[in-house]
């Protein structure tokens, strides 16, 4: 059966799922130490199943750490079976986000691709690849580049942190995953309500840019001009942190939507005490 819907149009909306999933794992610092276990549902035009994503983090006033998983689902499969694990860590100073290690593991199309990268103590960023790129675009990224640049998901916690904190959508955000190197921006600004999959609060809407700088090939061109997105971040009253509760890109793009499909949060108060000697 004819669905209409062919390999080359499902292709281009599983990367804008994967880059929206890789904007969607978005923790910041707050007041106390908190978990959250998070699931979101990914559909292109709307309705068409693409896939389910889990995230599980521990957040602390210093750190943090998270787990992220993409799994593809419905029609998809029957094109492009895409299984991805990501995980990140780092320090949280003055509401700086430092990264230092980011992996990820990613089958797709019957192949299979690993990430390693780690920040030295000279702040040099050393990566290990499996199978590594042949051809590292025109320009690659740069050795500057990249020590300038954080790894995707501690992107999104540094866009939570600056949401949390100043109820704004501002800023760009210089990424890089291994190979490419982009910017993402914030824009605009609009505060509304939601009560869906768990969260009820009110919820900043920005616009989201996507913007290529280095390390991709002609064949990336779709990659190069994705129109502006659209990403809504939860303003909860008692923490400076704002988790993406929705992501989306339009229709030229591939039309990829991240919604929340559920919400669990666990804060832990935390106690500082002197030790003395008897």
């Amino acid at each position: 059966m004819d669905t209409g819907l062919g390999i080359t149009k499902l292709r281009p909306r599983m990367r804008t799922l994967i880059l929206a999933v890789a904007m969607l794992f978005a923790f910041a610092a707050p007041a106390a130490a908190d978990r959250f276990s998070l699931t979101y549902d990914g559909v292109g035009l709307g309705f068409i199943p693409l896939g389910g994503v889990t995230v599980d983090a521990d957040v602390s006033e210093d750190s943090y750490h998270i787990t992220a998983t993409l799994e593809s689902r419905g029609l998809l499969n029957l094109f492009e079976r895409t299984n991805l694990t990501a995980e990140a860590s780092g320090l949280i100073q003055n509401g700086a986000v430092r990264w230092r290690r980011y992996d990820l593991d990613h089958h797709y199309s019957r192949k299979h691709r690993v990430i390693n990268m780690v920040v030295g103590e000279d702040g040099a960023v050393v990566s290990t690849i499996e199978p590594n790129y042949r051809i590292w675009g025109e320009p690659p990224t740069s050795e500057e580049q990249r020590r300038r640049s954080r790894d995707p998901l501690s992107t999104m916690v540094a866009m939570s942190i600056d949401v949390g904190q100043s109820r704004r959508c501002a800023g760009a955000y210089p990424t890089f995953d291994g190979r490419f190197h982009y910017l993402l921006e914030l824009a605009g600004g609009e505060v509304d309500g939601f009560d869906d999959a768990g969260y009820e609060g009110e919820v900043l809407k920005c616009s989201l840019a996507y913007i290529a700088v280095a390390g991709f090939q002609p064949r990336d061109a779709g990659r190069r001009r994705i129109p502006h997105g659209e990403v809504w971040f939860a303003l909860m009253p008692d923490t400076s942190f704002a988790p993406v509760v929705r992501i989306s890109t339009p229709l030229s793009a591939g039309g990829a939507t991240i919604r929340l499909a559920s919400f669990r949060r666990a804060r832990v108060d935390v106690q500082y005490t002197t030790a003395t000697t008897p």
